[in-house]
């Protein structure tokens, strides 16, 4: 777990100033996970009595405004979140799922924060710290006080002439975006608790205590993550900004129609287009490689840093839907995709219909995240 740790310098560790609400707080009844995107707001209501999860409620609300112009995206790696307008539809996500709880946990996406491992002797907690701190001024583009550090020793190791090492998994968020995010959720009625990492979330909501070296592949709107859990722990994080609207955008292009057409047409065959809708298929097929080109040299990079195999794959978000890609990923990177079982030891009613729907992928962070708040 990561440290909750002060540092009486410039820049500080204190993701804790945060997440201490969690601590603090009686954990009964039921609580929300609020996982917001490019152009979607997706919410769950989670309960746990025992070791039984159960889920209460859930809620969807997309926007397709963006395909057209891509400045009306709720946020992206070069947009900031859009606060009043995220906070409008957040209340009424709210309102339409009549939700029962006001308590909520939400994950911070990956392209908005910095993470990078750490090689280093292994030390002292103290002399931890401090290097720590020295080197995320190396990494991290901001100024002390404008950024909230965290780390956590991820792996120790002891090379030939017996001196240990240690790696140490550095995760820096710029206030900026933790202050937005409290605010959105205030005006639209909610008390935030914590903010999470969304690869942090997705590792807790598909791995279920699996030891293996996991990759875990999630295509969003405009990113795609890509997040090494060995144990429980992530390991290793990286991202590309090939996803599913670069494939769209690719359509587009190619075929001359509309992004909203093109998004139809993706959605529709994937790939596994017939007849007229071949071409199509195979446009995507070259598309997507570059996104599993991708992956494989994130995977190359962890296998190298840790001298370990990834052992499973796991794809998620909304471009794991796309038909026929987890057989063609499968393919090309070397063995199976697992399936990505987020509702594994959740309880639910048949009505609510989540499973039915293939809505794992898209609530997959949201359920992580709200997990978080019964540790």
């Amino acid at each position: 777990m990561f440290k909750n740790l002060w540092y009486n310098t410039g820049m500080k560790f204190r993701f804790s100033d945060f997440f201490s609400d969690v601590t603090n707080f009686v954990k009964g009844g039921r609580v929300l996970g609020v996982d917001i995107g490019t152009s979607s707001i997706k919410l769950v209501e989670l309960s746990r009595r025992a070791d039984r999860f159960r889920l209460l409620n859930y809620g969807i609300l997309e926007t397709k405004d963006y395909l057209e112009h891509p400045n009306l995206a709720l946020q992206g790696d070069s947009l900031k979140l859009d606060e009043k307008k995220t906070s409008e539809l957040l209340r009424l996500l709210v309102r339409q799922t009549g939700v029962k709880s006001t308590t909520a946990l939400v994950s911070i996406p990956s392209y908005s924060s910095f993470v990078t491992v750490l090689d280093m002797p292994l030390l002292s907690l103290g002399e931890t710290e401090k290097a720590v701190l020295f080197q995320a001024r190396q990494f991290i583009p901001l100024e002390p006080s404008e950024v909230t550090l965290d780390w956590s020793k991820v792996d120790e190791t002891v090379n030939e002439r017996g001196q240990r090492f240690q790696k140490i998994l550095l995760i820096g968020i710029p206030n900026e975006i933790v202050e937005v995010y409290k605010r959105t959720l205030k005006v639209a009625g909610l008390r935030t608790v914590a903010l999470e990492l969304e690869s942090i979330a997705l590792a807790r909501a598909l791995l279920h205590a699996d030891p293996r070296p996991t990759m875990i592949v999630d295509i969003g709107g405009i990113a795609t993550n890509v997040v090494v859990v060995e144990g429980g722990v992530m390991k290793y994080s990286g991202q590309t900004n090939h996803a599913g609207l670069y494939l769209t955008r690719a359509l587009e292009e190619s075929l001359g129609v509309s992004m909203s057409r093109a998004e139809e047409l993706k959605k529709r065959s994937g790939l596994l287009g017939k007849g007229s809708e071949l071409e199509l298929s195979t446009l995507l097929l070259s598309f997507l490689d570059v996104i599993i080109e991708e992956a494989q040299r994130l995977k190359s990079i962890f296998e190298e840093r840790y001298s370990k195999k990834v052992q499973k794959l796991i794809l998620t978000g909304g471009g794991a839907n796309l038909q026929g890609v987890e057989k063609y990923m499968g393919e090309q990177i070397g063995f199976p995709i697992s399936p990505s079982q987020v509702f594994l030891d959740i309880e639910y009613d048949p009505r609510l219909g989540a499973i039915e729907r293939g809505l794992g992928n898209e609530l997959a962070v949201a359920v992580g995240v709200a997990r978080r708040y019964f540790m």
